[in-house]
């Protein structure tokens, strides 16, 4: 019951965001370059809060938005930038993050920080999760976690908003309209 009801107020807190400016953070991309929100102005990015050990609401969710981002067309996926960061920074290392991401798209960007450096950024935008025990298993727990995608244009400003089960063909509509 408590994760639905902070599912109910992360969705009504995440569509506040639509029709502002992304929230400005920094983090760090599996290569070990800085990442920042206002760095990315003039180029479409994708953001999805997730966590490698997932074993279904982020891997189709990346996958999917891998998928849309092809259908943009050749140049896509080096024009729209998609960062997965972590809500697992314990078990979530730059090596991690990036052979987990690189599964769906080489150009894709898996960014990590410290708790300290992540914490800001979940509240920007109103990310949850909490962990879950997983008894029995080598991963050791799950993570119950926010599954939104947000969509930044090339102004900054957050103008979609997804969950992970809308479907693709909205996905595509609004992606296609902010990279064209």
């Amino acid at each position: 019951m408590a994760i639905h009801l902070m599912a109910i107020a992360a969705a009504s807190a995440v569509s506040a965001l639509v029709g502002t400016a992304a929230p400005d953070f920094t983090l760090t991309d599996q290569a070990g370059h800085a990442f920042s929100m206002s760095g990315q102005r003039g180029h479409v990015t994708v953001l999805y809060f997730g966590y490698t050990h997932c074993p279904d609401i982020c891997p189709t969710t990346l996958a999917e938005v891998a998928s849309v981002v092809r259908q943009l067309g050749p140049n896509a996926d080096r024009d729209v930038r998609v960062a997965f960061i972590t809500d697992d920074p314990e078990r979530d290392t730059s090596k991690t993050l990036r052979d987990y991401v690189t599964l769906f798209d080489p150009w894709f960007l898996g960014l990590d920080g410290t708790g300290q450096e992540l914490a800001p950024v979940y509240k920007a935008y109103h990310v949850w999760f909490t962990k879950l025990p997983n008894h029995g298993s080598a991963a050791g727990y799950l993570l119950a976690h926010s599954s939104f995608i947000y969509m930044v244009g090339k102004d900054g400003v957050v103008h979609y908003v997804h969950d992970w089960r809308d479907d693709r063909s909205a996905i595509a509509r609004d992606l296609r309209k902010l990279y064209q």
